[in-house]
């Protein structure tokens, strides 16, 4: 074999070689960019379905989505109507203290009216006398200056009599107008009660007609998805009566609030689920590991620590939770825990930790639910997180 020959067969080697080199780098990239492509997809669907956990919601039916909101429209109703039905009681209450204050005017009238009838009486038995006889009449000027003292009282009494005849009287016209409107006022509520219980039948002949036809395992997550709306109406209406109760009457602005995050290196940019309230989802989720440490976002006292439980002893609606009223108008609360750190009436400081994430109650995967409420009442949790 001649030099040249080699030397042909040397570089054709080369090229070959710098091909496959070049193909197994493409292919590396080409593999590189795939696997990164992938582990992107799979970081989405991981966010995805961390987005989902939220009770019950990942398992839920179009039909259990509808029986969902219309539960929640029937709380709103029912909340309407019980407004209204306080509205008309204290309505009530007003008309009867009304009804009292016009039967006493009108008692004071009565007597002030006696009292000008027995004076224009005397006048009239005076005859035609002119309070300047009585002075004319007089023995002397002490007996003058007494009678001139006795006249102008008169005339101070008889004006300050008929004052009072007519602000008694203004003061009874006062107030059968106002009884007069408290009375519409109450007929006006009493038929929005009545249009409300009828929006309110019509949703639930709805809903009873959706349950009718669920699976049996649909049946068991609506009955969960009950059970936790009569959980949180009840959690809600203890946590009102504790406003109520507060001697703080004005709610820090969310701006103001100086809450920190309620999980160590976490904001609200890391919510997976936000807060529906016309879904019933009344707070927001962060889905995280079992076993992170939750943390009170402000200091304030523990008006709640427990778990809500079954008969047979099983996890329902929250779970393991902790509520705890910041002395500022607001109380948070912090759902789903494996376990609590803290007891009721007992004071907490900003940070300190309050229990662990679980998976307790109405749950499918480790997650902390957490509220922010305002007199009982959920409001959007993400405007007072960092």
């Amino acid at each position: 074999m001649n030099i040249g020959k080699i030397r042909r067969i040397i570089y054709i080697s080369i090229m070959i070689l710098i091909i496959l080199i070049s193909s197994v780098g493409f292919t590396y990239a080409a593999t590189s960019s795939e696997l990164k492509q992938k582990q992107s997809d799979i970081d989405s669907k991981i966010a995805e379905t961390n987005s989902e956990i939220a009770g019950v919601k990942s398992k839920m039916t179009t039909a259990l989505n509808q029986i969902n909101e219309l539960n929640s429209e029937i709380s709103t109703y029912q909340s309407e109507i019980n407004n209204l039905q306080d509205q008309i009681s204290n309505l009530n209450t007003q008309i009867t203290q009304k009804e009292t204050n016009i039967q006493e005017e009108q008692q004071k009238f009565d007597s002030q009216k006696e009292a000008l009838e027995k004076r224009l009486v005397a006048m009239y038995e005076t005859g035609t006398t002119s309070y300047l006889d009585v002075l004319l009449s007089s023995d002397g000027l002490a007996d003058f200056i007494s009678k001139y003292y006795m006249i102008e009282q008169l005339a101070e009494y008889d004006q300050e009599l008929l004052d009072r005849i007519q602000n008694t009287k203004q003061q009874i016209e006062t107030e059968k107008n106002s009884l007069e409107t408290a009375k519409n006022e109450v007929q006006s509520s009493k038929s929005a009660v009545e249009t409300k219980k009828s929006a309110l039948s019509t949703s639930v002949n709805q809903k009873n007609s959706l349950v009718s036809n669920l699976s049996e395992e649909e049946k068991a997550l609506e009955e969960q998805l009950e059970e936790f709306e009569q959980d949180k109406k009840a959690i809600q209406a203890e946590l009102a009566a504790l406003s109520k109760k507060s001697s703080v009457k004005t709610v820090v602005a969310p701006s103001a609030a100086g809450y920190t995050s309620p999980l160590p290196g976490r904001t609200k940019a890391n919510i997976t689920t936000g807060y529906q309230a016309y879904a019933g989802h009344t707070g927001v989720d962060f889905a995280c590991g079992a076993g992170t440490p939750i943390l009170a976002v402000k200091s304030g006292t523990v008006v709640t620590s427990k778990a809500l439980r079954r008969a047979n002893g099983s996890y329902r609606s929250y779970g393991e939770y902790v509520v705890i009223d910041h002395h500022d108008g607001t109380m948070t609360l912090y759902a789903h825990m494996s376990s609590r750190a803290v007891s009721q009436n007992q004071t907490v400081s900003q940070g300190q930790q309050i229990g662990s994430v679980g998976s307790t109650g109405n749950s499918t995967g480790p997650h902390l639910h957490f509220e922010v409420l305002i007199g009982g009442n959920p409001t959007n949790p993400k405007a007072y997180l960092p």
